[in-house]
Formats: structure tokens, sequence, C-alpha cells
């Protein structure tokens, strides 16, 4: 045990990472089952479901690629997690659709997956929100090398 209490602990700076992993492991264990998803139905409903779960981990690995250093930066960092944010909601959505086909599923098996999703997004959203840009510039500074770089722009 850490010996910190578990009211004083804050959450991982990386548990949207985690978690993403997590939710995607669970998708591929649900896809591959034949009581969730029959074989005549796996190439049209569940290669797209797995996808959409790879696409949520290849998002949040891409905004970490981008420290936010700079303006640029910290956009696309917000912009992959806006991206990934997209892709829980439309997870949510395949998900409902396998609900809707009308196929012998239950629904118990999908409501761990569903609170993992909505941890997910409430987790991206608070990263999301936090990104700021970052460094020893002063305003003033970074407003002059953005006026350098428009120019240079202009120029071309």
């Amino acid at each position: 045990m850490s010996g910190v209490y578990q009211r004083n602990r804050e959450v991982s700076e990386y548990k949207f990472f985690t978690q993403a992993i997590a939710i995607r492991v669970e998708v591929n264990k649900l896809m591959a089952s034949s009581s969730v998803v029959p074989k005549a139905y796996r190439l049209l409903n569940a290669v797209p479901t797995v996808e959409t779960a790879r696409s949520i981990v290849y998002n949040v690995n891409r905004a970490d690629c981008f420290y936010p250093n700079t303006s640029f930066n910290a956009l696309e960092r917000k912009r992959y997690l806006t991206l990934a944010i997209a892709d829980c909601e439309q997870l949510m959505l395949d998900m409902q659709c396998l609900m809707d086909i009308g196929l012998p599923v239950n629904a118990n098996r999908f409501e761990e997956l569903a609170a993992m999703v909505e941890e997910e997004i409430r987790l991206l959203k608070g990263a999301r929100k936090n990104v700021r840009v970052t460094g020893k510039k002063s305003t003033e500074e970074r407003i002059a090398e953005a006026e350098a770089e428009l120019e240079r722009l202009r120029s071309l």
C-alpha cells in the first residue's frame, strides 16, 4: 500500500490512456465471442466496432505526441483528444446498434463496457480542458513569434 488515503489520491495523468487500452481489450473480447456477435454479423458489426476501439487508443496516443509548448501543439493535442471522445461516442452507438439489430445479446454484457466508456469520456474531457501552452516564453514573446510566422506565411 502507498500509505495515501483513497480520498487524497488524484487521478493519474495517464489514466485515460490505460482506460483506453482496457476498453480496447474488452471490446476485442466481446466481439470475438459468438454469444455476443454471431459469425454472420462479425464482418458488418464486429470489425468496425473493434476498429473504433483501436482508434480511441490511436487518438489518445497521437494526442500525447504533441507536447503543448506552442499554441499549435496545444491545439493539436486538443484536436486528438476530441477525436478520441468522438470515437468513444461512436463505440456507444455501435453497441446500441448491436442491441437494435435484434441479436440475442444479453445487455448485461455491455454494462461494464458502457461504464468504462463513460469514465473514459469524462477523463478525456478533463484532460482536454487542462491542455495549456507551457514553457518559459512570455506572452509578448509568443505574440512576436506568431506575428513573425504570419509574415513568413504571407510572403509565400
